[in-house]
């Protein structure tokens, strides 16, 4: 914003107020650091939004792949936006609906994602998230440390301590 007072890295407070609609949840799948630097949000909005122009809506929604290491849920969000603009239903239910998420299947490039949904009877790409969430959680759980817990037993406090011998807190009939 030239001629402001305003310091650059400030100007991404201003385009976020702006935004409506598709832009504000292209806005909301970025990461925090791109959002809070004015260079990296106008570098990230031109890719998005002024480069793709020379597909149509469609074309890019069926050309899209998942970027270099970007996260599933990520491609999902990408993917629905360029849905989205295509004009695709894919939120009620119906044909478009499954071939949305079989065409996210397909592009995923995450075998095992793929593999785990295949056989699952998903109506709308809601369902798909939900279920992609409940499996990302789950492989978290499963790949976190578990917490070992060692319970320090003093020698003066068991059944066999002198203490206990004196006064047991349950004698016997």
């Amino acid at each position: 914003m030239k001629g402001t007072h305003t310091p650059t890295n400030e100007w991404y407070m201003a385009f976020e107020l702006g935004l409506q609609d598709g832009p504000l949840y292209w806005y909301r799948q970025l990461p925090r650091k791109t959002k809070r630097t004015w260079k990296l949000l106008s570098d990230a909005f031109i890719k998005y939004y002024c480069s793709k122009f020379t597909q149509s809506a469609k074309a890019r929604y069926y050309s899209a792949s998942t970027e270099d290491k970007e996260h599933v849920c990520d491609y999902l969000n990408r993917l629905n936006g360029y849905a989205r603009n295509a004009g695709v239903q894919f939120e009620n239910g119906g044909r478009e609906a499954k071939d949305d998420v079989d065409h996210f299947l397909d592009t995923c490039d995450n075998r095992g994602l793929g593999e785990r949904l295949c056989h699952a009877r998903v109506k709308d790409i809601h369902d798909l998230e939900e279920m992609i969430n409940d499996i990302l959680l789950s492989r978290e759980r499963k790949t976190a440390p578990e917490p070992s817990v060692r319970r320090y037993r003093s020698p003066r406090t068991g059944r066999g301590s002198p203490l206990w011998k004196r006064w047991p807190m349950w004698s016997p009939p």
